[in-house]
């Protein structure tokens, strides 16, 4: 009994600690409304990225950590991207660029995305402007791999003036 409390005090540490480990330091906003987010990128001249994800896959969590947050919270990103999320095993439904209402994975379906996580590269128009990357490949060369993506997608939105 003695060391019952400081043992459950332990426990109940460690496991905050493993939630505090998994939490995202910067909030990735959720794909509503893409027909505004469109106009929106029509507009400022910028591409779009569309994490494609699922609440539960591990490599979905490593890239939100890992990658699109840190190109959130470092700023290089928000005059020439718009960085959105679209989880697919949620019964949730979207705006989609046409402005047709429909649920999340019918939206990513219609983009032939079936693995998790993908990212998409889009114009304001909702057009695939570079390939999208599937899965991850590389863990310790994803980073520059996406960023690459990132600045091909956003140098042929600026090419096409959308």
């Amino acid at each position: 009994m003695k060391y019952l409390l400081p043992s459950l005090l332990l426990l109940i540490s460690s496991s905050l600690l493993a939630e505090e480990t998994n939490a995202l330091p910067v909030s990735i906003t959720t794909a509503t409304d893409l027909s505004s987010d469109g106009k929106k990128a029509l507009e400022e001249n910028r591409a779009i990225l569309l994490l494609i994800s699922q609440d539960h896959c591990s490599y979905c969590m490593q890239i939100k950590r890992e990658v699109i947050a840190p190109m959130i919270l470092s700023g290089d990103y928000k005059d020439t991207l718009l960085i959105r999320e679209i989880a697919i095993d949620r019964a949730e439904t979207l705006i989609d660029f046409k402005g047709v209402e429909k649920d999340n994975s019918k939206f990513a379906y219609e983009y032939n995305v079936a693995v998790t996580p993908t990212l998409l590269f889009l114009s304001g128009e909702g057009k695939e402007v570079i390939e999208q990357m599937v899965g991850m490949q590389t863990p310790d060369m994803y980073y520059f791999y996406v960023d690459q993506s990132v600045q091909a997608a956003i140098r042929a939105v600026n090419q096409s003036g959308q």
